[in-house]
């Protein structure tokens, strides 16, 4: 079972939409995938139009140990290909609002959701955790259980920040020895490209931040163009691979999800 944080503590970069669509291309290769919404605000559980976790069992009373059945009941199915992958989430309730707080008074706080989501090995392929837009102790968790992380973005000088701001906390959590191995960044993720001829990015703005990510360590997997398929497939609660898989976008997720998976 892979785990990837999909990261970045900006908000508006498209983690949510990365985390679903990337979990739709997977599904779409045969996968058996889980996400997980790890973000108190429950974006991803909103746009798949799963319902929200109520009494027990929950995510945060799992992750606090009020609860310690399997991960699997925490499940909620959402889709099935015909080729044995499927999609299913974990989903947001309102304790979430008060997790970071609630977090800080227990012990181990950064191991939380790696002991979580173990129970689910031989269940899925791949689990997704759509980070919080935050430099907190969900997103602490959320990079201690992974083995890789995406990390979103958008050709804007706030984002060059964010992501220098993100890789010392990256680096501040190898360093305390929290996770067991390096994590392995498999790159930046270019969201709501605005392109302008020969595909390149519009403004110059666009053209700079971008050369400026191209010169970190860290490659550019893919770029995905603002588009209606995304918004609308949003909308009907659906991924853009089941929505309209012959547009650029759902390619741009099946190649995402070849790297994610190699």
């Amino acid at each position: 079972m892979r785990i990837t944080a999909v990261v970045n503590q900006k908000g508006g970069v498209g983690k949510t939409a990365t985390t679903i669509n990337l979990g739709g291309a997977l599904a779409f290769h045969g996968h058996r995938v889980a996400l997980v919404d790890g973000d108190p605000q429950g974006n991803l559980t909103g746009a798949l139009k799963v319902a929200a976790a109520h009494g027990q069992p929950t995510l945060p009373a799992a992750l606090l140990g009020d609860w310690r059945g399997p991960a699997t009941e925490l499940v909620v199915e959402h889709s099935e290909f015909d080729n044995g992958g499927k999609l299913d989430v974990i989903p947001h309730c309102p304790d979430m609002l008060t997790i970071s707080r609630d977090l800080d008074k227990v012990r181990a706080r950064e191991l939380r959701m790696s002991r979580v989501l173990e129970s689910l090995e031989g269940t899925y392929d791949h689990v997704l955790i759509d980070c919080p837009p935050a430099l907190d102790i969900m997103t602490d968790n959320g990079i201690v259980a992974a083995r890789k992380a995406l990390i979103p973005v958008q050709l804007e000088d706030s984002s060059l920040r964010a992501v220098k701001l993100l890789l010392a906390q990256i680096e501040a959590i190898e360093d305390a020895g929290l996770r067991s191995a390096p994590l392995e960044i498999v790159g930046f993720v270019v969201s709501m490209l605005e392109r302008g001829a020969g595909n390149v990015p519009k403004s110059m703005i666009g053209r700079s931040v971008l050369a400026t990510f191209q010169s970190f360590p860290i490659p550019i997997v893919a770029s995905v163009p603002r588009g209606i398929p995304i918004t609308e497939a949003w909308r009907y609660a659906t991924t853009v691979q089941e929505y309209e898989p012959t547009s650029e976008h759902a390619e741009a997720f099946r190649a995402l999800a070849k790297a994610v998976d190699a």
